[in-house]
């Protein structure tokens, strides 16, 4: 459910600022969208890893989540050098929830490399 929380709140950074500056450059659309897709690939493996328990799934998704807080923050210092504060300040709060959920999975993978050295 994190997961999918996780997307859905990169999403809406990327629609919020569109929203402000629908004209944009477009690499700048291709490369939000291809960052939230490598998160979405993060996140299925992270569903993955709750039935196979293997920790190498669990690290792609701390790879990938670490890499995609980079571009949020990122978009975060953007937001405020255009001056726009709501969504600058949303997306710090979102980095917040990323960090959240960040040590959440690393506790999770820190319990299956615990599984993996009993078997």
């Amino acid at each position: 459910m994190g997961a999918i929380f996780h997307v859905v709140c990169g999403s809406f950074a990327v629609a919020a600022h569109y929203v402000h500056h629908p004209d944009d450059i477009k690499w700048e659309i291709y490369l939000n969208l291809s960052f939230l897709i490598i998160q979405i690939i993060g996140c299925i493996l992270l569903i993955v890893s709750i039935w196979v328990k293997k920790s190498r799934i669990v690290i792609c998704f701390l790879i990938t989540n670490i890499i995609f807080m980079i571009w949020v923050l990122a978009g975060t210092i953007y937001c405020f050098l255009e001056k726009e504060y709501f969504v600058g300040v949303v997306l710090i709060f979102f980095i917040f929830l990323y960090i959240y959920l960040w040590v959440c999975v690393f506790s999770w993978l820190m319990e299956i490399r615990q599984n993996e050295k009993e078997k």
